[in-house]
């Protein structure tokens, strides 16, 4: 663990630094030297076999892109060369410890990697310097689909601290808030700075659906910390939800992670099937507020509730079905 600490630092120190220390001829030198893929490529399967480490050369290609340095079209075939370079290298170490047939297998192989890797890489000539914004699409959606768990993590602690008015998990759930306005942040700046870059219609379209979805996790985050806010304004008033209170919003909440269980299942498989269902469970989540409200108003009748407190009771249903609506804006981008 201290190794890769070491070695992540070192690739953040250098990338920050890169800038300062004469960005604009090292963009010159790799415009010159990448302006063909087979040049990219060879730079990367080059710089591998030099360190002995393809994953060095992948972040330090990163790094290039970020500052700007390097463009992605650049960068990706330097990657793929960077990748070829060590199967190469394996290849070459069982190639040193093999004899007889096995000589003569490790170089069939060896040929058949690297005529498959070419053909991969100049299938779609007029698409290559696009692969950038596809690879980087799906970086966004794997950050993402980490901030819908931890978004509804936080939904559950702010539930299980407004109905039972404990708030040991606070502490938790204030870290993962910022977690979560964090990335949206970062993935927000991320985007903005690749957008600058030649994109195609069909990864300009994955992109921006991608930092949609992020935005309405984040969202969701927000929701959450609300219905936490509500906690803090019942307990300073002395007061909490009545029993059956407590009751129907612990139904709202099994509705909203019914809901959250369907959409994962849309967006991970692309499950249009699992979208029609979200959609029906979308509709009990809305009729569930209504009953909300109409409970609340004949409890303020019977006496059962003050008004104070039946005001944080609205809001938390009228959250809560928000909540469901970005979960549903989540799964609706798969239909793109």
């Amino acid at each position: 663990m201290a190794g890769i600490g070491v070695f992540l630092m070192a690739c953040h120190l250098m990338s920050s630094h890169l800038e300062s220390a004469g960005s604009k001829r090292l963009k010159q030198l790799f415009s010159s030297v990448s302006g063909s893929k087979w040049t990219g490529v060879g730079i990367g399967a080059l710089g591998t076999a030099a360190i002995q480490s393809s994953g060095a050369v992948t972040v330090m290609v990163i790094g290039f892109v970020n500052v700007g340095i390097m463009s992605l079209a650049q960068a990706s075939t330097v990657i793929y060369g960077a990748n070829i370079g060590t199967t190469v290298t394996a290849q070459l170490v069982a190639l040193g410890l093999s004899s007889g047939n096995g000589i003569s297998t490790t170089i069939i192989f060896s040929a058949l990697a690297g005529v498959g890797a070419f053909i991969l890489m100049f299938a779609k000539r007029e698409s290559w310097k696009h692969t950038g914004g596809i690879l980087t699409g799906f970086g966004i959606l794997f950050v993402g689909l980490g901030m819908m768990s931890n978004a509804m993590d936080d939904f559950q602690r702010s539930i299980n601290i407004v109905t039972t008015m404990n708030f040991s998990e606070t502490k938790q759930f204030v870290k993962t808030e910022k977690e979560l306005n964090y990335l949206n942040g970062e993935l927000l700046r991320y985007a903005v700075l690749l957008s600058g870059n030649q994109l195609n219609n069909s990864d300009l379209k994955y992109l921006n659906s991608s930092i949609r979805s992020v935005s309405d996790l984040e969202r969701i985050g927000d929701y959450a910390e609300n219905i936490v806010e509500y906690a803090e304004s019942l307990k300073s008033q002395d007061a909490s939800f009545s029993e059956k209170a407590i009751d129907e919003i612990r139904k709202m909440e099994k509705k909203i992670l019914d809901l959250y269980e369907v959409i994962c299942d849309a967006y991970h498989n692309l499950n249009l099937k699992a979208l029609e269902w979200a959609y029906i469970i979308e509709d009990e989540i809305d009729d569930l507020t209504d009953e909300m409200e109409r409970n609340h108003i004949q409890r303020l009748v019977n006496g059962e509730c003050t008004p104070q407190v039946g005001a944080e009771y609205l809001s938390l249903a009228k959250n809560a079905e928000r909540i469901a609506d970005h979960l549903i804006n989540v799964g609706n981008t798969i239909k793109q």
